[in-house]
């Protein structure tokens, strides 16, 4: 049987099942959270429910709202999109509250746009024109001391004039849009869309809803011609979101730019999933301290974007399990099939930098075009004695066979 949706003569009760379902957060937030701790997330999640909350109690009832702005933070840090915060369409500041410190978590600026003394009667036009004043019950002194003042501009007045008031020249990873109305929609669209950055989120509300016909018609109209199709968010007002599309190529690839970047003959943590682009087959999950190798073999998968003239050298910060009655560790590193060094570890001499050169010739001769205009070639680190770490040690119940610890990486022209 299909589902039966509720009409607007048989709309759902506070009763009703259908009524009192409510977002559950994404798991990354709940069961996976020390998971997410671990990789170097920075969402707190009590925190930002509660400021939710706290600006505008009704919110509990959207609450995939929330989330989905938390999924976005986590994606523009992982990609490394570029630019400032922005809200239009304030009201009490319960999304200003969260995109606030989004931006702080981030090192940049959020904008936050509005009247802070409800509409504005110019709007009421065309598809509007039906409308009275509405959300008259906030003020800019009041939002101010909800979202508080670190990494927040406040700009009160009618957009789009006090656009002026934004540094010229700037650009956003993520734009909330809640103006309700198709004038200041339509005006917000043609200001912010250029000005994203590539990758950029641009999230506009009530879209869905039914009831502000002229956010929709505004977005309709916007987006008719453009390379981005509105995608519809499940949150009670009916969002919409596109992200700012990316040159193909090279050009804005940030899966590319984070692997070139990794290894700069800068030191590179292997914690947190730093190393993540590089791990090939044998590795375990990320910790915060670095990452370990299982099994009988480990790879790197390193990239260039071009093949080397002299010879290259790894230096890695490594150690190996030394437990129980394993006090000796021996490990090949290996490219294309030419084992270039033997890694000995003991109690005395365990943890530290060992280093690896790689013949130019080498690399020439095992290295393959890759995506992007890139070169890719393994390295193979091969332990000698291969031990569960539970039958080295039957007091713990870790059944991995663990092999070379990373802790963090470089590599350097020699």
């Amino acid at each position: 049987m299909g589902a039966v949706l509720a009409s607007e003569t048989n709309a759902p009760r506070s009763g009703d099942i259908f009524w009192k379902q409510r977002a559950d957060p994404p798991q990354r937030y709940t069961h996976s959270y020390s998971r997410y701790l671990t990789i170097g997330g920075t969402v707190r999640p009590d925190e930002y429910v509660e400021r939710f909350l706290a600006a505008d109690p009704s919110n509990a009832t959207d609450m995939a709202r929330l989330y989905f702005f938390c999924l976005a933070h986590d994606q523009i840090v992982k990609e490394g999109v570029e630019g400032d915060v922005a809200e239009l369409g304030v009201y009490k500041g319960g999304t200003a509250t969260v995109l606030a410190t989004i931006a702080r978590r981030l090192g940049r600026t959020a904008y936050f746009l509005d009247t802070y003394e409800g509409f504005d009667d110019a709007d009421f036009v065309g598809v509007d024109s039906g409308f009275t004043k509405k959300f008259t019950d906030t003020s800019l002194s009041a939002v101010r001391k909800v979202v508080g003042e670190e990494s927040a501009r406040f700009i009160k007045g009618y957009f789009p004039q006090t656009a002026t008031e934004i540094p010229e020249g700037s650009r956003f990873c993520l734009v909330h849009l809640d103006c309700d109305l198709y004038a200041p929609m339509r005006s917000a669209l043609e200001y912010f869309y250029p000005r994203m950055a590539p990758g950029g989120y641009l999230i506009m509300h009530d879209y869905s809803s039914l009831h502000w016909g002229g956010a929709e018609k505004a977005i309709d109209e916007f987006f008719a011609d453009k390379a981005e199709p509105p995608t519809p968010l499940t949150d009670c007002g009916g969002s919409v979101v596109i992200r700012k599309s990316r040159q193909a190529g090279d050009q804005d690839n940030w899966v590319a730019r984070k692997r070139l970047s990794t290894l700069n003959s800068e030191w590179t943590s292997a914690g947190c999933n730093a190393l993540s682009e590089l791990l090939g087959k044998g590795w375990s999950a990320s910790e915060s301290w670095g990452v370990w190798g299982v099994g009988e073999s480990h790879e790197l998968q390193l990239f260039l974007l071009s093949l080397p003239s002299r010879d290259i050298e790894i230096e890695a910060n490594v150690n190996a399990s030394l437990i129980g009655h394993r006090q000796f560790q021996e490990v090949d590193v290996i490219v294309a099939g030419r084992r270039l060094a033997s890694w000995t570890f003991t109690p005395e001499m365990d943890r530290g930098i060992r280093r690896v050169r790689i013949p130019s010739e080498l690399v020439k001769e095992s290295a393959r075009a890759s995506e992007w205009g890139m070169f890719t070639f393994s390295v193979e680190f091969r332990p000698k004695f291969l031990d569960p770490t539970n039958v080295l040690d039957p007091s713990r119940s870790d059944d991995r066979v663990l092999g070379l610890a990373l802790l963090g990486l470089r590599l350097r022209i020699a």
